[in-house]
């Protein structure tokens, strides 16, 4: 099958799969930045979009932070804080009434907290288990189970995931399979470097497994800025 007729995220699945790390996780960020810009560039004063941020209370720790390392965002950012914040001081805005003190603090917090999820996180959800059941249905294609084949693994997120969604035994058995090589292959490179810290091996070069422990802690824990 040509990769012109596959799916749109198989040639980006093929290409995460070139970068160190959960492919998963990489497509993902991508999807998150390129959500992220397509807001601040095109949608800052879309009623919606706004309403979406007043009611999560802007963004997670994670995707508002990302947010500040893109260029030319700055009076979007400007944008977005002003009305959240007036939103902050319009919820905070509650006369006592004669109410006791806990039962004023109830009001208030239930008024200031978040009424819905990061839009952002949201959308990372719904793209994440697009690209994982795109990889799901092309695991039996031997260009991308050989670009798999080359990374360290799924991170545990997303291949409990992949669990998950797998339609059916093939999919699982071909899904288990990868994971098993791939992650037996990296215990390996640990078990090098671990010996190669032995002063007794001290003066032996560290080579590709000297990463080794970043790439563990990619699979373990998911890539950095994706959860």
């Amino acid at each position: 099958m040509e990769t012109s007729t596959k799916d749109r995220l198989y040639s980006d699945l093929i290409e995460a799969c070139t970068k160190t790390g959960c492919p998963l996780c990489r497509v993902s960020l991508a999807f998150v930045r390129s959500y992220l810009d397509n807001t601040m560039y095109e949608h800052i004063n879309d009623p919606d979009v706004r309403a979406d941020l007043r009611d999560a209370r802007g963004y997670c720790n994670t995707h508002a932070w990302m947010l500040t390392e893109r260029h030319g965002v700055v009076l979007g950012m400007a944008i977005i804080q002003r009305d959240l914040l007036n939103a902050v001081l319009e919820a905070i805005d509650v006369a006592p009434l004669g109410r006791g003190v806990r039962q004023y603090t109830r009001n208030i917090l239930q008024r200031l907290r978040p009424s819905a999820e990061c839009p952002a996180c949201v959308h990372r959800r719904t793209m994440e288990d697009i690209a994982i059941q795109t990889l799901l249905k092309y695991l039996n294609d031997a260009r991308l189970a050989t670009a798999l084949d080359e990374t360290s693994g799924l991170c545990l997120p997303h291949f409990s995931r992949a669990l998950e969604l797998a339609q059916d035994s093939e999919q699982l058995e071909r899904l288990l399979s990868f994971q098993r090589r791939v992650l037996e292959r990296l215990c390996d490179e640990l078990s090098e470097l671990i010996r190669k810290h032995n002063y007794c091996f001290q003066d032996e070069e560290i080579g590709q497994e000297g990463d080794s422990w970043l790439r563990a802690l990619g699979i373990t824990s998911a890539e950095r800025k994706v959860r």
